[in-house]
């Protein structure tokens, strides 16, 4: 009898994207869960939304923020969320535009975790688009995660109408 084994690390390359966070807490199915980042940058330039409130505002949760997102806007191209909902990687139709501590917030971020292994987590924009808007106050503002150099990360609140880089995750599937 074979038995198929995949041995995962940070960085490694795993149902089409880098591995980033890793939850081996899960039920006991002889499998982790976990989060991977896109290989590859969706696109660079793209709008966060029109300058409107629409209540994505989970810190950790990329997914439903993707979903308020997608429900308030459709699927209009140029805007972030809604392209990484329409991204087809490797079969996966799953992705989402990461929430600000899924991309850089936290011990298990994307580019916390990947860019000091040497894994191109960012490639063509000093700053990359969160899920976050920062409060329902500043209708214009999301935040950012931003990679001045390879050991430096930033954090911002910047204008929903800049054009910035956009990088789809998505969780980990049995």
């Amino acid at each position: 009898m074979n038995v198929a084994v995949s041995v995962l690390g940070y960085g490694s390359v795993y149902q089409a994207g880098y591995v980033f966070s890793i939850d081996d807490t899960t039920a006991a199915t002889g499998s982790i869960g976990g989060t991977v980042l896109q290989q590859s940058d969706v696109t660079f330039g793209a709008v966060w939304s029109p300058d409107e409130t629409l209540n994505a505002s989970s810190l950790t949760d990329g997914s439903g923020n993707s979903s308020t997102i997608v429900a308030a806007l459709g699927t209009l191209s140029g805007y972030a969320a809604p392209l990484c909902t329409q991204v087809t990687d490797g079969g996966y139709t799953d992705w989402y535009l990461p929430a600000i501590d899924e991309l850089d917030g936290g011990s298990q971020s994307a580019f916390t975790t990947l860019l000091p292994l040497g894994v191109p987590a960012a490639t063509t924009s000093e700053y990359y688009w969160s899920s976050t808007e920062v409060n329902a106050a500043e209708a214009d503002s999301v935040h950012v995660g931003g990679v001045l150099t390879s050991a430096t990360l930033s954090e911002a609140a910047l204008n929903k109408s800049q054009g910035f880089g956009v990088r789809c995750a998505r969780a980990m599937t049995n």
